[in-house]
C-alpha cells in the first residue's frame, strides 16, 4: 500500500485488511492485503483537514479494529477516543470529554487496544500512564501515582501488549526496558464485588493545612478506612470541586507531611478539563489491601475557598468500613 504519509500505527484485520494512520494528514486509510494489484488506499476516517468535528481527527495515533470491523482511534490532539462503526463517516467519543457522562479525561492518547470482552486499554501519553476500561467504568492501571523508580510507576511510554493470559507488558521510553504487569483474576470476578460508599462534604469548618501550592490553609477531611479480607478494591471518587487532592495513607498520617506513608496520590482537576461543573468529576483508582491493616483516605483541596460535596465508592471481596476521624493518627 502507498501512503503519502507517515504512519503512525498500523493494523490488520481479521479480513486481512491493512489499516493506517496517518498522522500528519489526519485521516486512516485501509487497503486489502487479498487484492494484489491494488495499490491504493481509500479513506475510512477523517477528511485530511485538522478538526474536532465528530468526522474529523486532528494527528490521530494509535488504532485498533474490533471483530466487527469497527474502528478504534486515538485521537491525540482531540484527547479522545473516537470509534467509527464500519462503514460510518462520524465517528463517536467513547473517551473523553464530549462523552454524555464523562468519567475519564484522556491527555495526548496514543497506543490503544481492545480485548474480547470490549474493553478499552489506553496510553494516557502526556500524564504517563496506562488507563483501561472495565465492569465499573475506567480506572488507571500503570504509571497511577506520578513518576517514580519502582516498577508500577511509570516514565513515558513507548508501548504495550497483552499475552493470552492476560499480563500486560509496557515498553518504558526513558528506562530501555519491557516491564511486565501480572493479571490478577480475583480482581475482574464480579460475583466476589461488595460495594460500600461513603459521602460527605469538605466545608468552611473542616480542618486546614498548610498545602505546597498555597501559604494559606487548605480545607481536608480524613476518613479512615478498614477492611476484614485481603484483595483488589476499586475506588470510585466524585467530587463537586474544581481540584481536589485525594491521598490514601497505611498506618498513619500526618497533616504537616500528607505524603509520608502515602501509597496513593492524585488530582482531581475539573479546570483543566471541559467538562460540565454541574456534575460531578470521577476518578478510579485499584489497589491491594491487606486485612486488619489501618488506612486513611485523605481528601482535601488546593484553595482555601474550596469546599463542596464528595463521594467515595469501593469495589471489593467485603465491605469497607469507613469512620470519619480527627487531624491525627
Amino acid at each position: 500500500m502507498y501512503a503519502n504519509s507517515t504512519c503512525y500505527d498500523l493494523f490488520v484485520d481479521n479480513n486481512n485488511t491493512l489499516y493506517c494512520s496517518m498522522y500528519h494528514q489526519h485521516q486512516v486509510v485501509k487497503r486489502s492485503l487479498n487484492d494484489p494489484v491494488g495499490t491504493s488506499a481509500h479513506v475510512i476516517a477523517g477528511t485530511g483537514i485538522a478538526g474536532e468535528a465528530s468526522y474529523e481527527l486532528e494527528l490521530p495515533w494509535g488504532i485498533f479494529v474490533d471483530t466487527n470491523l469497527d474502528l478504534y482511534v486515538a485521537d491525540f490532539l482531540n484527547h479522545r477516543i473516537q470509534l467509527f462503526q464500519y462503514g460510518k463517516s462520524n465517528g463517536t467519543t467513547v473517551v473523553g470529554y464530549e462523552t454524555p457522562n464523562p468519567t475519564f479525561h484522556l491527555s495526548f492518547p496514543t497506543t490503544i487496544a481492545l480485548d474480547a470482552e470490549k474493553y478499552l486499554f489506553i496510553i494516557d501519553n502526556d500524564h504517563e500512564r496506562i488507563v483501561g476500561s472495565g465492569s465499573y467504568g475506567f480506572r488507571c492501571l500503570v504509571g497511577c501515582y506520578g513518576q517514580d523508580s519502582q516498577s508500577d510507576q511509570s516514565n513515558p511510554l513507548y508501548d504495550f501488549s497483552f499475552d493470552r493470559f492476560g499480563n500486560m507488558f509496557v515498553a518504558d521510553g526513558v528506562k530501555s526496558e519491557i516491564q511486565k504487569f501480572q493479571y490478577l483474576e480475583e480482581s475482574c470476578n464480579d460475583s466476589l464485588v461488595a460495594k460500600s460508599i461513603y459521602k460527605s462534604a469538605i466545608t468552611s469548618n473542616s480542618s486546614t493545612y498548610i498545602h505546597h501550592c498555597r501559604k494559606s490553609g487548605s480545607y481536608y477531611q480524613a476518613i479512615q478506612m478498614n477492611v476484614t479480607i485481603t484483595g483488589v478494591y476499586t475506588f470510585l471518587i466524585k467530587s463537586e470541586m474544581t481540584v481536589i487532592f485525594q491521598y490514601m495513607h497505611q498506618n498513619s498520617f500526618d497533616p504537616f507531611n500528607m505524603s509520608k506513608n502515602a501509597i496513593i496520590y492524585a488530582i482531581i482537576n475539573n479546570l483543566n478539563y471541559l467538562i460540565d461543573y454541574r456534575s460531578p468529576f470521577q476518578l478510579m483508582e485499584t489497589l491491594q489491601l491487606q486485612a486488619n491493616m489501618p488506612y486513611v483516605f485523605i481528601m482535601t483541596t488546593c484553595s482555601p475557598n474550596n469546599t463542596g460535596n464528595f463521594s467515595i465508592e469501593v469495589f471489593g471481596p467485603n465491605h469497607v468500613n469507613f469512620n470519619r476521624i480527627g487531624e491525627y493518627l
